[in-house]
């Protein structure tokens, strides 16, 4: 609709004011000892934990990442860079720069707060509720992080037990064996070997196509996951299970298991001789998708990086970033008309994240609306169907300001009285909690 754009509050569409530059620092060719000093630690730790060049490379890439932060926000001599930690060497870790070192002058502050200083102790809070806020987002980005960095499938800590380069040789002739997470050294004569694991995965899914519950479909799903695990089989079967898994845990909105499965793809197509699966493409466009729902733009930029030429030509890598693009830009119409033109597995996934664009888009609208015909609501939110439409509003809990008026018996939306509860809804659509599975 030519008009859209046009009910949009000019705030919400303005772009940002320009940054002021930062203080710059004497000029020098010299970095901060600090940071100097960061990097020769992690080459040492690198050395000592005999890292492969894969991991070196990983390694490499997050001090590039931290140092582009500091450098871009005008802390590189300000960070405390002997704090700081990576994730390719503590797990825990988040990719984000710790802070600024503590100042002289903090102790003077504090005893000006035990006087009664009613300025000091303000600012002492705001940078206390900076800090926190800063380690609470530290703690969101940690699970996309580990999945933007998963370790080889064979380091599994949760999978494997004992030697983790020693493959065990399976002898089991079980078709169907549920998931039991391993305590010990895995039992050969309870690990399928691969011939068996095939006629599995095909008797799993024949059972799945005529109905067969989603949990148990799972289930077998990681026990076969697990037996590839344990025997340290990386080849094209293994690649299958995985996206076989990822598309059907996206069928039926296991976000969980679809990272999992999604995280131990993108090392398997790091491989060599995986590196030309057919599709690869297909998994990094979920990839995208999937990191728009979680809000992790940064996985997304280093993704954007390392696009071939080749890949930046993929219909559905081509479609992701249109996405991405509608998404960041609020442009909430084309984000409908886009989402009306996906199917399959893309479909599944912008299924899980589509409800909060509309309640983005909703809240928008109350600005310029004062009631809203469920006509409109059903075409411009690209609604599958009318139920599809009326399932959302009894959702989020605004039927009671569905209005039946004229006589014409149009159905309306009262958006000025329903204002307050959609903003609601927008302030508690917090970002999801992705819990990691196997």
């Amino acid at each position: 609709m030519s008009t859209y754009n046009s009910v949009t509050p000019t705030a919400l569409g303005a772009s940002r004011p320009a940054a002021q530059p930062a203080i710059s620092k004497p000029v020098t060719n010299a970095l901060p000892q600090g940071l100097t000093r960061f990097v020769e630690v992690c080459h040492e730790k690198a050395a000592a934990q005999r890292f492969d060049s894969k991991a070196t490379a990983q390694m490499q890439l997050q001090l590039k990442i931290l140092i582009e932060k500091a450098n871009n926000q005008g802390v590189l001599w300000e960070n405390d860079w002997l704090s700081q930690e990576l994730p390719v060497f503590n797990s825990a870790a988040s990719l984000e720069l710790v802070g600024k070192l503590a100042k002289p002058s903090f102790n003077i502050k504090k005893k000006l707060l035990k006087r009664g200083s009613s300025f000091d102790s303000q600012d002492d809070e705001d940078e206390l509720i900076s800090s926190s806020k800063k380690k609470a987002r530290a703690a969101r980005f940690e699970r996309e992080l580990k999945s933007e960095s998963p370790r080889p499938i064979s380091a599994n800590d949760e999978v494997l037990v004992g030697d983790r380069n020693k493959a065990v040789k399976g002898t089991c002739q079980t078709l169907e064996k549920s998931y039991l997470r391993l305590t010990s050294e895995p039992d050969p004569s309870k690990v399928r070997p691969q011939h068996i694991l095939q006629r599995a995965l095909t008797f799993i899914l024949d059972k799945y196509k005529n109905g067969g519950k989603y949990t148990y479909v799972c289930d077998q799903l990681k026990s076969i996951r697990q037996d590839l695990r344990v025997q340290l089989l990386e080849n094209p079967f293994t690649v299958r299970v995985y996206e076989t898994h990822g598309r059907i845990a996206l069928a039926n909105k296991d976000l969980g298991e679809f990272n999992q499965c999604q995280s131990v793809l993108k090392n398997l197509y790091q491989m060599s001789n995986l590196n030309e699966s057919v599709n690869k493409t297909e998994f990094l466009s979920y990839r995208i998708l999937y990191h728009i729902l979680t809000k992790n733009y940064d996985s997304i930029s280093l993704i954007k990086l390392k696009l071939t030429p080749q890949e930046k030509q993929d219909p559905l890598i081509v479609q992701a970033l249109q996405i991405l693009k509608a998404h960041i830009s609020n442009n909430y119409h084309d984000l409908f008309k886009l989402y009306s033109k996906t199917k399959g597995t893309t479909r599944d996934l912008f299924k899980c994240f589509i409800d909060g664009e509309r309640i983005k888009a909703l809240a928008v609208i109350c600005t310029a609306y004062k009631v809203l015909s469920l006509e409109f609501l059903l075409r411009e939110f690209n609604f599958d169907n009318e139920l599809d439409c009326m399932t959302f509003i009894k959702d989020k809990q605004i039927e009671k300001f569905v209005e039946l008026r004229g006589g014409d018996n149009v159905v309306y939306l009262n958006t000025n009285n329903a204002r307050g509860t959609i903003l609601g809804l927008l302030n508690s659509n917090r970002r999801l909690d992705i819990k990691g599975q196997i």
